[in-house]
C-alpha cells in the first residue's frame, strides 16, 4: 500500500461518525471549489436586485438602519419592501455590517451562507437515510455544491430561496430523527422567511395522518411566526399591515405562471387579469382537492413508511404544489430540486429525475437571468416534461406503498 493510501484511509472521529483523512480532504476541497464558482458570478446583476434588493438596500441606508423596519411599504418612496420582515431585518443587519463592501454583494453572501446549510444538511438527510453511509453523505453535500438551480439562485440572481429551504430541510431531517418539537421549530422559521415553505405542509399532514408526526406542535408556526415581527412593530409598524403581509403578496400576482413549466402554460397568458383572477382561486381550491384525495388514500392504504417513502413523498407533492398551483415562479420548486439529490443517492433511477430536474432549472432559469429564447411554446414543452417527472414520481410512491403493504401483510 502506498504511504499517501495509508494517510487517507486513517480514520478519525467527528460528532460520532468515523470517517477518513480522505473524507476530510475531498469535503474540503469541495466546499472551497464551490465558494470559488459562487464568487465567480458574483458581478452578474439581475433584474430582481436591480429593481427590488438594491432599491431596499438603498432605502434602508437613508432611512439609517432600523427605522426601516417603521415604514409602512407603497405609502411613500421610503419603503418598497414586499416581502416578510424577516428578510428587512437581514436587510437591516447588512446596513450596519457593509463596513463600505458593495450592497449586492452582501446580498447574495447572505444566499450564499444558507446555500452551504442546505448542503450540509443536505449531507446529514443522506446519512441518515441511507443506512449511515458516509460517501453517500458526501456525494450528496458536492452534488449540492455545484446545482445549477442552488449555485445560480444565490450567486447570479441574489434571490434568498436558500434561507427557507434551509429550515424546511432541517425540519425534514428531524421528522427523520422523530425530534417532532424540533422538526416544527424549524418549520415555523421556513414560513416566517417565506409563504413557498407551505409546500412542505402536504408532506407534514400525510405523515400526521400516518402517525409519524405529533401535530400539535404546530402551534409553533403561529407563535414564531407573529414573534418575529415584534421588532417591526417595536419600530412602528402596524400588526394589521404585518400579519397581511402574505395575504397581500398573493394578490400581486395575476399571472397564471410566471416562468415556472406547470399546466398553466397550456392556458393563453392574454387572458384579462378580472378572468386569471377567477382561475387563481378555483385553481387554488382544485389543487386543495387533489390533495385532499392523496391524503385519504394514503391514511386508508396500510404500508411501511421507510426514509425513502419519505424523501420521495416530499418531493411528490412540493412538485405537485409548483405544478397545479397558479401564479408560481421559476425559483419556486427549489426544494424539491435540492432534495432529489437525496433521490438520487438511494437509488439509480432517482439520478434521472435529479438530473431532468435541473435542466427544466436550467432552462426556466436561463430564460430569466441571460435572455435566453425559450418561448412560450417551449414552456409547455417543459411543463409536459415536469407532468412526466411527477408521474414517475407518483408511481415510485405506488410502488413503495405497494410493496410496504405486502410487507405488512
Amino acid at each position: 500500500m502506498r504511504l499517501i493510501d495509508k494517510f487517507f484511509q486513517q480514520e478519525i472521529e467527528i460528532f460520532g461518525v468515523k470517517i477518513t483523512f480522505f473524507d476530510v480532504a475531498f469535503f474540503a476541497v469541495i466546499f472551497a471549489l464551490g465558494l470559488i464558482f459562487r464568487l465567480s458570478l458574483y458581478d452578474v446583476v439581475s433584474g430582481d436586485y436591480f429593481y427590488a434588493f438594491a432599491d431596499w438596500m438603498k432605502e434602508c441606508h437613508q432611512a439609517g438602519g432600523f427605522a426601516y423596519l417603521g415604514i409602512k411599504p407603497g405609502v411613500s418612496d421610503a419603503s418598497t419592501f414586499d416581502y416578510n420582515c424577516m428578510f428587512q431585518y437581514i436587510i437591516v443587519l447588512l446596513h450596519y455590517i457593509g463596513g463600505g463592501i458593495d450592497d449586492m454583494y452582501l446580498v447574495k453572501t447572505v444566499s450564499v451562507i444558507f446555500d452551504y446549510v442546505c448542503a450540509i444538511t443536505i449531507m446529514r438527510i443522506a446519512y441518515n437515510v441511507t443506512n449511515r453511509s458516509v460517501h453517500k453523505a458526501l456525494m450528496a453535500f458536492a452534488a449540492v455544491m455545484f446545482l445549477p438551480s442552488v449555485v445560480l439562485n444565490s450567486a447570479a440572481w441574489a434571490q434568498n430561496d436558500s434561507i427557507y429551504t434551509a429550515f424546511v430541510l432541517l425540519s425534514l431531517l428531524h421528522i427523520i430523527k422523530g425530534k417532532d418539537n424540533r422538526a416544527f421549530i424549524y418549520f415555523a422559521l421556513a414560513y416566517s422567511f417565506k409563504q413557498q415553505a407551505i409546500f412542505f405542509m402536504p408532506f407534514i399532514i400525510i405523515m400526521w395522518l400516518k402517525n409519524k408526526v405529533k401535530i400539535r406542535y404546530i402551534l409553533w408556526v403561529p407563535v414564531i411566526h407573529v414573534v418575529a415581527m415584534v421588532p417591526a412593530a417595536i419600530a412602528g409598524r402596524k400588526w394589521g399591515d404585518l400579519l397581511g403581509i402574505y395575504g397581500n403578496q398573493v394578490k400581486m400576482f395575476s399571472s397564471l405562471t410566471m416562468n415556472y413549466p406547470s399546466i398553466y402554460t397550456i392556458l393563453s397568458s392574454e387572458n384579462k387579469k378580472g378572468t386569471r383572477q377567477v382561475l387563481v382561486s378555483a385553481a387554488t381550491i382544485a389543487t386543495v382537492i387533489i390533495f385532499g384525495i392523496i391524503a385519504y388514500y394514503s391514511y386508508k392504504k396500510a404500508y411501511e413508511i421507510t426514509y425513502k417513502h419519505m424523501i420521495t413523498l416530499v418531493l411528490f407533492t412540493a412538485e405537485l404544489c409548483c405544478f397545479c398551483l397558479p401564479a408560481m415562479h421559476e425559483r419556486y420548486g427549489f426544494l424539491p430540486e435540492i432534495l432529489a439529490v437525496v433521490y438520487a443517492v438511494l437509488s439509480y433511477k432517482g439520478l434521472t429525475i435529479c438530473t431532468a430536474l435541473q435542466v427544466l432549472t436550467l432552462m426556466t432559469y436561463s430564460r430569466y437571468l441571460f435572455k435566453s429564447n425559450i418561448t412560450a411554446s417551449n414552456l409547455v414543452v417543459l411543463s409536459m416534461v415536469m407532468l412526466g417527472i411527477i408521474l414517475w414520481l407518483g408511481y415510485d410512491l405506488y410502488k413503495q406503498m405497494s410493496m410496504g403493504e405486502r410487507v405488512n401483510a
